[in-house]
């Protein structure tokens, strides 16, 4: 068998190898040439930053009523084009461009052959329609907080009467904040001011104060404030969302918002215990409230005082009308007592002179008995007659004896409701030079003449200092 070799030419055929950059430029052409026009395209800001003159941000979108981004679009807004971005918005009032802003905007699609970025390039904007979707957007959510209850929820709640503990929410540094702080400080009550320094705009903006509320709702506060200074409407963006407005109607304590904004109104605001135009208006009224409780506590002081001075005025008076009677009472008691004495005296000694009569005549008679009945007789009659005496005598004593222990004991009472007597138990009378009785230091002053009565003499003073009591000091 005869072995046949067969030979083989291989062909190379050289493929074109392109540049990263190359690349890039060619499916940069291929999108041009596919979308020569300029398109719209609607979507939420998001990281807007501006850069040498130039605008960047990305614009998103979001699923349903959650948070949950379903696609992304990086767009640049060069300088060249942003003259005429800004007439757009500043013809149409409340339109802006920021984060959290849902937008209508129209540009180029664009690679960027460098990074092979696939961008829109920014050169207009609908304002009206970013106006109508933020006008739509919190009516919605305003909707659907009404539904839940959730509008009166934190208004409902009683705001203490003096509210000094305060939780302020805003850019720590900002204008807002020395507003709102300066404000309190030019007032004379010793605010507690604990701040949480959030960015209460762009990206985020709504997550960052929801947990700042949630940092104070720990504290134990008087009330919240959420602040933040001027500026457009669509900066107000995070206060209209519902992740906001529902943190605010879960608090526990009433909370201010101070937006300085003074045309519109924010969900916040409507959900809030007080919407304030201005964070200066928010801490005047935080002091207005403490001016009227404070001047309610003084009206109420003057008042107190006022019945405490009629109260001692009144019981002065019933205690000089009850020393009086007291006086008038001792000394007709004395009269009375000496009276009802010397008509015991005048009735014993009546009695005495009876009996004494009496007994004379009964001596006689039995004098004469005796006679006739004999010596022995006698004897025992008059031993009996003794004894009679005796026993008339004891009795008359002991009439005597009680009429004087009833003397005695009135006797007591005059002394013991005896004026002096308050003397010699260490007491004096001060009268002034002219006689009056003093009660009070008020009707003193330093270098006075004062007369001061003892139960032995009196003596004459010059005032040298008058501390008044605790009592007087209150009136």
């Amino acid at each position: 068998m005869e072995q046949a070799s067969f030979g083989f030419t291989e062909e190379v055929v050289e493929e074109t190898t392109y540049s990263v950059v190359q690349l890039n430029s060619m499916v940069g052409e291929a999108v041009r040439r596919a979308h020569p026009d300029e398109v719209w395209v609607k979507g939420e800001v998001q990281n807007l930053r501006t850069r040498n003159g130039h605008t960047y941000f990305k614009l998103v979108e979001k699923a349903g009523r959650g948070e949950r981004i379903t696609g992304r679009l990086d767009v640049a807004l060069f300088s060249d084009d942003a003259p005429k971005v800004r007439r757009a918005l500043k013809e149409v009032p409340g339109a802006a461009l920021g984060d959290d802003v849902e937008v209508r905007i129209r540009g180029r699609v664009r690679i960027y052959p460098p990074s092979g970025q696939y961008q829109l390039v920014m050169t207009g904007i609908d304002p009206v329609f970013t106006v109508g979707r933020l006008a739509a957007n919190r009516e919605q959510v305003l909707r659907l907080l009404s539904a839940e209850g959730l509008l009166g929820v934190n208004g409902a709640l009683a705001l203490a009467p003096v509210p000094l503990r305060v939780g302020l929410i805003t850019s720590s540094g900002s204008a807002a904040y020395h507003d709102f702080v300066d404000e309190l400080l030019r007032s004379p009550y010793a605010w507690q001011v604990g701040v949480v320094d959030v960015a209460v705009q762009s990206a985020g903006a709504p997550q960052r104060i929801k947990w700042a509320l949630g940092q104070l709702a720990q504290l134990d506060l008087d009330v919240v404030v959420l602040a933040r200074g001027g500026g457009s409407r669509a900066d107000l963006a995070p206060f209209d969302t519902e992740l906001v407005a529902r943190a605010i109607a879960a608090m526990d304590v009433p909370v201010f918002t101070g937006v300085g904004h003074e045309v519109d109104r924010s969900v916040a605001d409507e959900v809030a215990h007080t919407a304030c135009k201005t964070p200066t208006a928010c801490a005047q009224l935080l002091v207005r409230q403490v001016d009227e409780f404070v001047g309610a506590l003084d009206h109420a002081s003057q008042r107190v005082a006022a019945r405490g001075r009629q109260r001692m005025a009144l019981a002065n008076r019933e205690l000089d009308e009850a020393a009086r009677r007291a006086s008038r009472s001792a000394t007709a008691a004395v009269v009375r007592e000496h009276t009802r004495l010397d008509r015991a005296h005048g009735r014993l000694d009546e009695l005495a002179r009876r009996r004494t009569v009496d007994l004379a005549a009964h001596l006689d008679a039995c004098a004469r008995r005796v006679g006739e009945l004999g010596r022995r007789a006698t004897r025992d009659r008059r031993a009996a007659l003794v004894a009679r005496e005796r026993d008339l005598v004891t009795h008359a004593q002991h009439h005597v004896e009680r009429a004087e222990m009833r003397l005695g004991r009135s006797e007591a009472v005059v002394r013991a409701l005896d004026p002096r007597r308050v003397l010699e138990r260490g007491y004096s009378i001060t009268r002034d030079a002219d006689g009056r009785v003093l009660r009070a230091t008020d009707a003193l002053a330093t270098g006075a003449l004062v007369e001061t009565e003892l139960a032995a003499g009196r003596v004459t003073s010059r005032v040298e200092s008058i501390t008044p009591t605790e009592e007087e000091a209150v009136d």
